[in-house]
């Protein structure tokens, strides 16, 4: 048995020597070498290229980072500089409409002695306009003075162009010397308003010229009172008593109190309101 296994070990070992693989073929190997060389130089090519594209995109990014960055700190900077400047700009807003208040309180208090007579017909106050209404004035209005005069300080047709034949008057800007005299004035021309507005049309003459005399408001008050005119044909309509009060707050006679409102939105719902039934 031991002889036997001897045998049987060396018949392995020779077997596994003659299983040995000869030594490789030198130019096989020098071709499997350069084949590897080539690849590994087209790999490194390749990804050379692709590092350096990788570089050029990352270089890219960064200055768009960059510029990302200015461009936010730029628009903090605007945003604070917009936040200041909106404040200062509704502080100059609001400086600006006062003072517009003041600029118009003051031609306004200027023109307080000042008489608007409209419809009166043209040239017919001659070449001398201040002498004419001193004495023209007080006959039309019924008016009682001293010497049958009224003392003015001016008396002139407005700038507008001078119409043609049969065209609407330009209106007559009289300033008088006492502001009294204006305000006597003013309460003739209510109560002569008020006489015509009572007379029948056959006892009126309809050729004579139905003059009227306002006082004289800056053009932003004017402008103002002029929103009204829609909702006092209303309210005459209604028969319903009101008074337009300077600057332009219209006061409305209600039962035996009065309702004051500062836009005409305001009367149109108020009388709206009125009307909705129960």
């Amino acid at each position: 048995m031991p002889a036997t296994a001897s045998q049987t070990h060396e018949g392995e070992a020779e077997k596994v020597s003659t299983d040995v693989p000869p030594d490789p073929d030198p130019n096989l190997m020098q071709a499997m070498k350069s084949m590897t060389d080539n690849i590994v130089a087209v790999i490194d090519t390749k990804i050379s290229t692709v590092l350096e594209a990788i570089d050029n995109q990352s270089s890219k990014i960064q200055s768009i980072v960059q510029q990302v960055q200015e461009a936010e700190n730029r628009i903090d900077v605007t945003e604070t500089t917009c936040t200041a400047n909106k404040t200062k700009i509704q502080h100059l807003e609001k400086r600006v409409q006062d003072l517009t208040d003041q600029v118009d309180d003051l031609e306004n208090r200027g023109r307080r002695c000042n008489v608007r007579i409209i419809s009166l017909p043209e040239d017919k106050e001659g070449s001398n306009p201040v002498r004419f209404f001193e004495k023209w004035i007080p006959d039309y209005l019924q008016l009682d003075t001293k010497a049958g005069t009224l003392k003015l300080e001016r008396a002139h047709r407005s700038l507008a162009p001078k119409p043609a034949q049969g065209g609407q008057p330009r209106p007559v800007i009289v300033r008088f010397h006492n502001f009294q005299d204006k305000r006597r004035v003013m309460t003739a021309a209510t109560k002569l308003f008020t006489l015509n507005s009572k007379q029948t049309s056959s006892s009126r003459d309809a050729d004579s010229p139905k003059i009227s005399f306002f006082n004289d408001y800056s053009a932003a008050v004017v402008q103002k009172r002029r929103a009204f005119n829609e909702v006092k044909s209303r309210l005459r309509e209604l028969q319903m008593e009101y008074a337009l009060l300077y600057p332009a707050t219209l006061s409305v006679k209600v039962g035996r109190a009065r309702k004051k409102f500062v836009s005409p939105e305001e009367v149109i719902s108020f009388l709206d309101s009125r009307q909705v039934p129960e």
